[in-house]
């Protein structure tokens, strides 16, 4: 009796992997929410929610910015070297 499919005709690892059904399957799981993500950020820009991203200031003479500081405070460095 185990050694029966458990449907007749077919066992649970026969499936049916139509080429046809397995492209619907990936476009269910992975371009319809990557549509509906674009959509949603579309819609967020359009309605003036987002802020669009600043361009960087533009550099004057070639002048190459002055490296970014550790902004962490004083204490805050003592305690990670206790």
């Amino acid at each position: 009796r185990l050694e029966q499919p458990a449907v007749e005709g077919e066992a649970m690892n026969d499936t049916p992997a139509n080429p046809v059904f397995v492209a619907l399957l990936f476009i269910l799981r992975c371009l319809v929410p990557l549509a509906i993500l674009f959509v949603i950020s579309y819609l967020l820009r359009k309605l003036g929610l987002v802020a669009e991203t600043p361009e960087p200031p533009a550099e004057e003479n070639g002048d190459v910015p002055p490296p970014k500081r550790n902004k962490r405070k004083k204490g805050a460095q003592a305690d990670d070297k206790a």
